[in-house]
């Protein structure tokens, strides 16, 4: 299976990879563990059975390896059902540059052990 995007390209400005860890997020005043899907600099995807609604905004929660914890603001993009759960793409609000030298860094870093294993 590729580790390229597993999602339509549609309008990205930003390169994605596979992001298969444990995040969090916060909507409603209530705090749920979700499964990564992808990462990139404009934002994040997530698998959820919890419904959002259009343009909902969220905070997310996630770690990235060999970096940093974060806790972005978010708005949701677009999402897709999947048999009972939806996957959710969600745009950064407003992220430091940190965060995207480091989101930038771990895709550089899954890109390259994808062409090595290749």
């Amino acid at each position: 299976m590729s580790k390229e995007s597993v999602l339509p390209p549609s309008r990205r400005k930003f390169p994605r990879k596979v992001f298969r860890k444990k995040i969090t997020f916060l909507c409603r005043g209530k705090a749920t563990v979700v499964d990564g899907v992808e990462i990139g600099e404009g934002g994040i995807s997530f698998k959820s059975d919890y419904v959002l609604d259009d343009n909902q905004q969220i905070i997310v929660n996630f770690f990235i390896s060999e970096g940093d914890f974060f806790s972005v603001r978010t708005t949701l993009k677009n999402k897709v059902q999947a048999n009972d759960q939806f996957i959710y793409g969600v745009g950064f609000d407003d992220i430091s540059i940190a965060l995207k030298r480091q989101i930038r860094a771990y895709v550089a870093r899954k890109s390259s052990t994808q062409f090595e294993l290749a």
